[in-house]
């Protein structure tokens, strides 16, 4: 990554592991003088933050931009270009084609790196040309671990628990563990032993109980409503499926959103429909949708899918 001298410096991030683990790498090997942790939906709110508070060169790593916020991008970088304000996109989740080919036209203000077959610590790590040393290599194997499901590290649970049961305070509080070479530090184990683990296995147990299967034209659509946003989504569907709980697509309804899960069909498609996004078998959907709305749509993609390949639905 060429350096340039007099510029002042932010990093903004997703808060969960793979989030973190970027901030951790970008900020270790360039020395930002800002650092933001934001959900998907807060993006561009926080890059329009840190380019109206004067800085020059904005790293934004495992947040995808939003479809619904492309004008104002269109709006922003034009500011920028004015300004000389450029910004340095990294990112693993799958991209509207719109805001592709926008951000394509901007490149003078945006330049992005895409890559959705690894996560966003490893193309950081890549970004700063960051030694393999045993720290960043663990940063990058838990970020493997969380947003591939994998299941080979305890550590990885506790992350992924702590991060989704508490907010920005302890969020930051991570951050800053990691910032100082602690990746597993000791006041985050004792928090999960004392405060988090029986809460969230209880509410796993609660969601598991309200789980309903939908079956319309051989598709069998497993829903979860109303579960508790503390919960990740992957480890809801992996313990439901542990306990004989399987389907050929996965609806996880929070309070604000869906999560969209499975293995037949590409749900990134569906999600980039109704104003969501992220990966072909794994994507979310901001907002109140309807469930039926969804399952109708998950019935046509896989009966497009069976049409297209041949397969079938067993």
């Amino acid at each position: 990554m060429v350096e340039i001298p007099g510029m002042r410096k932010a990093v903004v991030t997703h808060w969960d592991i793979d989030g973190l683990a970027s901030n951790t790498i970008i900020s270790r090997y360039t020395r930002p003088e800002k650092k933001v942790l934001s959900s998907v939906t807060s993006t561009f709110k926080y890059l329009m933050s840190l380019f109206e508070e004067g800085y020059s060169e904005i790293v934004v790593a495992d947040l995808n931009p939003q479809l619904t916020d492309l004008n104002n991008y269109v709006n922003l970088f034009n500011a920028m270009r004015k300004k000389g304000c450029i910004v340095k996109w990294l990112d693993h989740h799958l991209w509207p084609g719109e805001v592709e080919k926008t951000f394509i036209e901007f490149s003078d203000v945006v330049s992005y790196i895409n890559d959705p077959f690894t996560v966003t610590a490893d193309i950081s790590a890549n970004f700063v040309n960051a030694a393999r040393d045993r720290f960043v290599t663990m940063l990058i194997e838990l970020a493997f671990d969380d947003d591939w499901f994998q299941g080979k590290y305890e550590l990885t649970t506790i992350y992924r628990r702590i991060l989704r049961f508490y907010k920005w305070e302890t969020r930051y509080r991570v951050l800053e563990s990691l910032l100082a070479g602690d990746i597993a530090p000791r006041w985050m184990l004792e928090l999960y032993r004392l405060e988090v683990k029986n809460i969230y296995e209880n509410l796993i147990r609660e969601a598991l109980g309200r789980a309903e299967l939908v079956e319309r034209k051989g598709v069998k659509i497993l829903v979860f409503p109303d579960v508790d946003p503390r919960i990740h989504p992957g480890e809801l569907i992996s313990i439901a499926e542990k306990n004989g709980f399987t389907s050929h697509v996965y609806i996880v309804r929070y309070p604000r959103g869906v999560n969209l899960r499975s293995d037949y069909i590409d749900v990134s498609k569906i999600a980039l429909k109704y104003g969501g996004g992220g990966h072909r078998k794994i994507s979310g959907i901001p907002g109140r949708i309807d469930v039926e709305t969804l399952i109708s749509e998950i019935v046509r993609a896989i009966e497009a899918e069976a049409k297209v390949h041949g397969n079938y639905i067993i």
